[in-house]
């Protein structure tokens, strides 16, 4: 992972300096484009930088997606120990996914529509938050929530936070079609295929070792595969393995000049 990571910051570093300054197409246009796809809603800015390379930079962000569930409580801080108690508070799960890039379209010939992409997205590490959102004095007290059968500690307030982390830097590799600055007219539409390089997705749920932050890794490995949380520990270990993220996407370009 930090092998590509510094492979793509070389990429995007020794592009412009690859330009000469002489080039007429250098800077010499500006155009503004909007994109929907797995990235989510997008907005960008692109100039070329010589015949062979445009660049872009914008925002992407993904809806605030939430689903929310009541959840039974469990007794305990010691997750190994305690027992379930038939009461329920709810819980709220959200998509946190925005994201600046910057991006760098490599085109094979100056007549060429097709074009390979190199750059990075840079943003939140939680991905996907969730927590109870009714208190109760079971949580105040040292309780937890329980999800797919798993416990998740709450802080001294009753609030148990639950993290899906990735990284902030996010390289990205991809392959597209058409140019975000438009030549022969002043609307174009282009897509684009690649992949978001998360590395290792990992869960963190809270904890009260301020030594971590008041935050800890939950690693499916320490959940018994035969245990009532079972299910919890075959989502963890699924979100584990989710260390790329497709991207596809559409994209409506406009020059200004």
């Amino acid at each position: 992972m930090r092998k590509l990571a510094l492979l793509t910051l070389g990429l995007v570093c020794l592009l412009p300096a690859g330009v000469k300054a002489q080039d007429s197409e250098l800077f010499n246009h500006l155009g503004l484009g909007i994109s929907l796809g797995t990235d989510g809603i997008g907005f960008e800015a692109a100039t070329p930088i010589g015949r062979y390379v445009q660049a872009r930079t914008g925002i992407s962000f993904m809806p605030a997606f939430s689903y929310s569930d009541d959840v039974k409580l469990y007794t305990s801080t010691d997750l190994n120990t305690g027992s379930e108690v038939d009461r329920k508070v709810n819980a709220k799960g959200k998509l946190n996914m925005t994201d600046w890039k910057l991006l760098f379209d490599i085109y094979p010939s100056t007549k060429s529509a097709f074009h390979f992409t190199a750059g990075f997205y840079l943003g939140k590490k939680n991905v996907v938050t969730a927590k109870n959102t009714e208190i109760d004095p079971l949580l105040v007290h040292g309780g937890a929530i329980l999800i797919g059968g798993q416990p998740f500690g709450a802080n001294q307030e009753g609030v148990a936070n639950i993290h899906v982390r990735v990284n902030s830097f996010k390289p990205y590799l991809g392959i597209g079609f058409g140019r975000a600055v438009p030549r022969k007219s002043r609307l174009a539409v282009t897509c684009d295929l690649g992949v978001q390089f998360w590395g290792k997705p990992k869960v963190y749920a809270y904890n009260d070792d301020i030594l971590h932050g008041g935050m800890k890794e939950v690693k499916y490995q320490n959940i018994d595969p035969n245990s009532s949380a079972a299910d919890a520990r075959d989502a963890i270990k699924i979100i584990n393995g989710i260390s790329v993220w497709p991207v596809l996407n559409i994209r409506l370009n406009g020059r200004i000049f």
